[in-house]
C-alpha cells in the first residue's frame, strides 16, 4: 500500500489531512448551503460575534484582505450577513448575521457533523478522544507566549 504522506513532518501531515478533507467536502457544502467552507467559517465567526468588523475577521481567519473582502461581499449579496456603519467611526462597518444566515449556519453545522463522522470512521472512540485531546494541547501550545519565546530563541540560535 502506498504511503499517504511524502514527508514525515507533523506539520506537513496535519496540512495534508486538513487540505484533503476540505477539498473533498467543499463541493458537498456548496451544494447543500450555497457556500464554500471558507465562506461558512466567516459566517460562523460573524454569527458568534455580532458587530465584528472586517479587520477582526481578516485577522482571525488569516485570509488576505482581498479574499476577506470577496467573502464578505458574497455573504452580503446572498443576504446571509448585513453591515452597518459604526456610530463611533463611519469608516468601520459592523457585521451581523441575518435570519437566513443563521439558518444556513445550522444546515452547515448538521452537514459538518455528518461529514466528520465519515472522516473519523477509521478511528475508535478512544482514538478520536485521544486525537482531540492532543490537538487541543497543541492548539494551546502554538498560541502560547511560551511557544513564541521558544521559536524566538531558536531563531536567535540560527542567526549566530
Amino acid at each position: 500500500m502506498d504511503k499517504p504522506f511524502k514527508n514525515e513532518r507533523l506539520t506537513y501531515k496535519l496540512n495534508i489531512v486538513a487540505q484533503q478533507a476540505i477539498t473533498a467536502n467543499d463541493a458537498i457544502f456548496f451544494k447543500e448551503t450555497g457556500c464554500h467552507i471558507r465562506d461558512l467559517r466567516v459566517l460562523r465567526l460573524i454569527d458568534d460575534t455580532p458587530g465584528t468588523t472586517f479587520a477582526e475577521i481578516a485577522k482571525i481567519t488569516g485570509f488576505e484582505r482581498s479574499l476577506t473582502s470577496r467573502i464578505l461581499q458574497n455573504l452580503i449579496g446572498s443576504e446571509l450577513i448585513t453591515r452597518e456603519n459604526s456610530t463611533e467611526d463611519a469608516r468601520v462597518f459592523l457585521l451581523s448575521t441575518t435570519a437566513k444566515g443563521k439558518e444556513v449556519r445550522q444546515v452547515a453545522r448538521r452537514l459538518s457533523d455528518r461529514l466528520e463522522v465519515i472522516l473519523t470512521d477509521p478511528l475508535s472512540a478512544q482514538e478520536l478522544r485521544a486525537l482531540n485531546e492532543i490537538l487541543e494541547r497543541l492548539g494551546h501550545w502554538v498560541t502560547s507566549e511560551e511557544y513564541s519565546q521558544a521559536l524566538a530563541q531558536e531563531a536567535d540560535k540560527a542567526s549566530v
